[in-house]
């Protein structure tokens, strides 16, 4: 894995009290965007430890949307 990048989604909030050292898991996704590539990883965490590491990797595209064309009746 060559990743130049990574991204994961926060919590916007919490609906239980926090337990520290109970078992948590988190996926980040490692983005190679020389290569095209985005690796997936969900780490399994217990005590503030890993645990466990399990994941996938798959190709990407990405772009722009164009802006959409007016029609002859200006919708």
């Amino acid at each position: 894995m060559k990743a130049t990048e990574f991204r994961f989604f926060g919590w916007d909030y919490m609906d239980g009290p926090a337990r520290g050292c109970a078992e948590q898991k988190v996926s980040v996704e490692f983005i190679d965007a020389n290569d095209h590539l985005v690796s997936r990883v969900e780490f399994k965490f217990k005590g503030g430890r890993v645990i466990e590491a399990k994941g996938w990797q798959r190709s990407f595209k990405i772009g722009t949307i164009p802006p959409k064309q007016p029609t002859e009746s200006g919708n």
